[in-house]
């Protein structure tokens, strides 16, 4: 059903990839007009967007969720529970970025390069875009200490390629294969996972719109293994984008939210969370 779902998605790329070809021959002698506003942060919810941190800004975003909200009335139903993320983004030119961020889950360290190939436009039907990053686990010093400790074995690293496009004023919608790479890994799983994710913004209001992502896992994976599902609501409020959101994962980067993911949402595994994001200007 779900290799169904995912021919569907791309056969709809296609058609309006087809439709735009038709559009690019009569407009040739057009001057290129960019496609703006495709979503409005770098992150959807925990996934990447499109969107790309400009030249000569840092972004630097907060992102944080509580626990579940099945853990009952003595936590407060996750809030005294509390797992956060620090990043920082640099827009090296208007098609590459640097980000380094620190997650207190797992006390993971981790730094990502992020450019753009192709942009929306009139003559160009969609983004595209390449992700890649390495996420490095602090080890205790009880485990620097164990006589097989080895540090290769607390790195992993992430690819993706990132389709996404504006279909009009208010809905965009964003195709992310991904693959992982695992130094260490649980027997019987795959040490290269592959993922096939899908996102999308619905805007509501001029500052305020729905977001929503799904991975589904093309490999194997542990028993209790979940794919990750996330929905949310974006406010932008001047150089600010506040994001509310729920979701089955604690995890907030690639490593962690398509590999660590065990949540059920009916069970009410589901982890409340936010992000904020603010930019500056070098």
């Amino acid at each position: 059903m779900n290799r169904y779902l995912v021919f569907i998605i791309f056969i709809c790329f296609q058609s309006t990839y087809a439709q735009d070809l038709l559009s690019m021959l009569e407009s040739d002698d057009k001057e290129v007009q960019l496609t703006t506003s495709i979503f409005k942060d770098n992150r959807i919810v925990n996934a990447q967007s499109s969107k790309q941190t400009s030249k000569g800004e840092f972004k630097f975003l907060i992102q944080h969720r509580f626990g579940t909200l099945n853990s009952g009335f003595y936590n407060l139903w996750g809030i005294d529970i509390s797992n956060v993320r620090f990043g920082l983004d640099y827009g090296v030119s208007e098609r590459l970025a640097f980000s380094l961020g620190r997650s207190s889950y797992s006390k993971q360290f981790d730094a990502s390069v992020k450019l753009n190939i192709m942009r929306q436009s009139n003559s160009f039907p969609f983004v595209l875009s390449t992700y890649s990053s390495v996420f490095l686990i602090h080890p205790s010093e009880s485990e620097r200490n164990e006589t097989n400790f080895d540090l290769l074995n607390k790195i992993s690293f992430s690819n993706q390629l990132i389709f996404a496009r504006k279909f009009s004023s208010n809905f965009s919608f964003v195709i992310l294969p991904t693959h992982i790479h695992l130094n260490f890994f649980e027997s019987g799983t795959s040490a290269d996972p592959l993922f096939i994710g899908a996102g999308g913004r619905y805007k509501v209001t001029k500052k305020v719109s729905v977001n929503g992502e799904y991975f589904y896992s093309l490999s194997t994976m542990t028993e209790s293994h979940q794919n990750m599902l996330s929905v949310g609501v974006d406010i932008e409020t001047g150089g600010h984008v506040f994001s509310l959101h729920l979701s089955n994962s604690r995890g907030m980067n690639e490593q962690a939210f398509l590999t660590q993911t065990t949540g059920q949402w009916l069970e009410g595994d589901i982890y409340f969370g936010f992000n904020i994001s603010r930019v500056f200007s070098w």
